[in-house]
């Protein structure tokens, strides 16, 4: 009789305890079941800024969501009110891992970062603190990272060798001015 009753005890925790998870699991449910609604509107938006938010600063980046949020809602296409890149994009343990080899923590390197993973063309970085170099170095060095100058004497052969392998190339003091050939 005493185990029956030590067992219907710890039924009872369980069931209790349960019963609070519940509660959690449901408003998960809704809160999934609001993402879905929004996906073509959030996606829309994080793949206009993976082709456009390059160039601009925090407060233009902004400006920008500010207007997409804009016309999404007045062609009635589904947005989250709160659009963050780094929600819609980013993977917090691939984050992590770039914080780690040397990307800053703030939300505009974090979003900086995606726009060079993410993005289908190589990215122009422009670095006068040295950052994106040291993490693009720490985050490509195990993929055989080539870095390379335009003033380099084997330059053209090691460009056209990572191409051909497939290796990484971190392409270092372009300048601010290029060169036209015609």
């Amino acid at each position: 009789m005493a185990l029956t009753q030590v067992r219907l005890t710890r039924a009872g925790k369980l069931t209790s305890a349960l019963g609070d998870e519940q509660v959690r699991w449901e408003e998960s449910v809704a809160l999934f079941e609001q993402e879905i609604v929004n996906v073509v509107g959030n996606v829309f938006i994080a793949a206009a800024c993976v082709a456009y938010y390059g160039a601009f600063t925090a407060h233009y980046r902004q400006l920008l969501i500010d207007q997409w949020i804009t016309q999404c809602q007045k062609l009635n296409i589904p947005i989250s009110a709160s659009f963050s890149l780094i929600n819609i994009l980013g993977d917090a343990f691939v984050i992590r891992q770039w914080n780690t080899e040397g990307l800053p923590r703030d939300a505009v390197s974090t979003e900086n970062g995606i726009l060079v993973t993410e993005g289908r063309r190589w990215p122009l970085m422009i670095d006068p603190q040295d950052q994106a170099n040291r993490w693009i170095r720490s985050k490509e060095a195990k993929h055989g990272l080539k870095v390379i100058k335009l003033t380099d004497p084997n330059f053209l052969r090691t460009l056209e060798n990572a191409i051909r392998m497939g290796t990484p190339v971190l392409l270092e003091e372009v300048g601010t001015h290029r060169e036209q050939h015609h």
